[in-house]
């Protein structure tokens, strides 16, 4: 494919100040064949003289708008536009020189989304043919927010994957406020009270639009509003009639919710006292608009203060203390850093969060596979680096160790798997050493036994992967020793269901020259977890379902007839965590070299 016709699309309403600072940097970009910019009805309206003469650029105007409606705005401006692969940049963008869209080709398509702070997510580049398979941007949302995340959704679940994203430094932004954000006004305007409007504004209409994609979902056979032009005003004007509206119950609950937002978020109430205030003292949404008073500024600068002062002087005990406020921007930028596969960044981000916020952030990082990044190379790059990172304490470092590990099994890296194995054993030496591992009565991920079992499981499927069969035996010898050694009382009843499974793994690794002491041991392991200690924990997989099984798969190996081999490791094979191919052929070799002789 080649981008033999590209059209950048703008589309703002009272946005001249940025316009024409943008608009010459545009020009200046030299990888596009038309800049068509929609004037939305702007008080003062766009003259083409003001703009750049640039015989690229193309200057549209809609008449007879009242409020801005960026999904009907871009979808009238899509459709007008004439090229083949359409560059979505608002009115405070613009692309830097270094961003040539033939390097975002993948798979002979454009399909590459913004990322980065200060509205470049919102920014795209994508065939036409996507836009129009889709329908282009959902009608039915009102103002502004959650439009692009629709229309993002909906085009990966066309194209099931995406290019190379824009990166943050290839594009170029001008950072204002909210309240110009929303087209609501120029930064001269500007207050303190205002621009916690706008963002109010902004929140409410950003929720109520995700009830809005939900209960109304956009297609390509949904027919958008259709315009007819005015030549007497050399602009369009939208047909009244064909203005789509939701349905009375959906609008009803959306307008319910956007009126507890914004008051809530402006005015800083709980959302149960919103809804029992009468509408004459909070009025409710009018398509998207609020009618804020004079009444609600005195309450904002006089009242709000009263009752918020406990909240303000934690936020000041929080920065005397040295911790970031939770809106310090650093999660938003890490997920930038995220989407871009930009692990330096990450890892920096990561060493600048206060403790707690960059404990949740790798939790769910280490823990929750489907939150590790998409591209494989990113996601082993940061689990390594991860795993050495200082700031992260002992237990997440380890759990990193054993993603990696994890993680190259599954994609069948055999040298890099087998770096992970003297890291494995080291640190199954330290906790081993620790006399308290037996008695450790930390919580889940924190717990020392449950991190020392982790490790002998994932060390047990890299020996097995390797065919070193004779350290397997072992490995079992070491779990059941613990298993004999376990403080009941002490170790909390929650971590010994959580790890019995893989417990139970560990210890499977005697079946073939010790059926009788597995039936032992697994006997033990239920006992534990099916007392009353363990009663109240309800984790999502059935553990205690899962000994049980092998403790009769157990007694059958015992008590039975001759075990045939082939069989006997194929049913070993379905405990493995991961059953790979190669794992199971391990097993096959693994019971042959271990099973008693005749």
């Amino acid at each position: 494919m080649t981008l033999n016709s590209l059209s950048i699309v703008t589309v703002c309403m009272n946005r001249r100040e940025h316009l024409l600072e943008t608009t010459r940097k545009v020009a200046d970009w030299p990888h596009h064949h038309e800049h068509l910019i929609l004037d939305w009805s702007s008080a003062e309206p766009l003259l083409r003289e003001q703009l750049p003469a640039d015989p690229r650029l193309r200057l549209i105007r809609v008449d007879g708008e009242r409020d801005w409606h960026l999904c009907r705005a871009y979808n009238l401006a899509l459709e007008l536009a004439r090229g083949s692969v359409l560059f979505k940049l608002d009115a405070d963008c613009w692309p830097e020189p270094d961003l040539d869209p033939s390097e975002l080709l993948r798979d002979d398509a454009l399909c590459s989304f913004g990322s980065g702070p200060d509205g470049r997510l919102g920014q795209w580049i994508l065939d036409r043919a996507l836009v129009e398979a889709v329908g282009g941007f959902n009608e039915f949302l009102i103002g502004y927010g959650f439009d692009d995340k629709d229309l993002r959704a909906r085009v990966m679940a066309v194209r099931s994957g995406e290019g190379p994203p824009l990166q943050p430094l290839q594009l170029g932004v001008i950072r204002h406020s909210a309240l110009e954000r929303i087209g609501a006004g120029p930064a001269m305007t500007l207050s303190p009270f205002l621009e916690a409007r706008a963002k109010a504004q902004k929140r409410a209409s950003a929720m109520a639009n995700r009830v809005l994609a939900a209960s109304c979902p956009w297609t390509a056979q949904r027919r958008g509003s259709s315009y007819v032009w005015d030549p007497t005003s050399s602009s369009w004007r939208v047909d009244v009639e064909s203005v789509l509206r939701a349905p009375i119950e959906v609008d009803d609950e959306v307008r319910r919710l956007r009126r507890t937002l914004f008051w809530g978020d402006l005015l800083m109430l709980p959302a149960s006292l919103v809804r029992l205030l009468p509408l004459r003292l909070l009025p409710g949404d009018q398509r998207g608009r609020m009618a804020v008073t004079g009444l609600h500024r005195l309450v904002w600068y006089a009242l709000r203060p009263v009752w918020c002062w406990p909240v303000w002087l934690l936020q000041l005990v929080q920065q005397l203390r040295g911790r970031r406020p939770s809106g310090d921007g650093s999660k938003e930028q890490f997920r930038t850093a995220y989407r871009s596969g930009d692990v330096e960044t990450m890892v920096s981000l990561l060493n600048g969060m206060a403790p707690r916020q960059r404990q949740e952030l790798v939790d769910r990082l280490l823990f929750q596979r489907a939150h590790r990044p998409a591209e494989v190379t990113v996601q082993v790059a940061l689990l390594e680096r991860l795993q050495h990172l200082p700031e992260l304490p002992a237990h997440q470092r380890a759990y990193s160790l054993i993603a990696l590990g994890w993680t190259h099994l599954r994609l069948g890296h055999r040298a890099e798997a087998d770096r992970c194995i003297p890291l494995l054993e080291a640190e199954i030496a330290r906790l081993q050493a620790d006399p308290d591992t037996p008695r450790c009565g930390f919580r889940n991920r924190e717990n020392r036994l449950k991190r020392l079992v982790s490790c002998w499981n994932l060390l047990g499927h890299l020996q097995l992967r390797r065919g070193d069969s004779a350290r397997l035996p072992p490995l079992s010898d070491a779990s059941r020793d613990l298993l004999m050694q376990v403080d009941v009382e002490a170790v909390p009843g929650d971590v010994l269901l959580r790890v019995s499974s893989n417990w139970a793994r560990t210890l499977l690794w005697q079946a073939p020259g010790h059926p009788g002491r597995l039936v032992d041991d697994l006997t033990r392991l239920h006992e534990l977890i099916d007392s009353e200690r363990c009663a109240g924990s309800r984790p999502e997989e059935d553990h205690r379902a899962f000994v049980s099984q092998w403790q009769q798969q157990a007694l059958a190996w015992r008590d039975g007839p001759t075990v045939d081999a082939v069989e006997a490791a194929q049913t070993l094979s379905t405990a493995l965590t991961l059953p790979t191919p190669e794992l199971q052929q391990g097993c096959r070799s693994f019971w042959d070299s271990c099973s008693q002789p005749a």
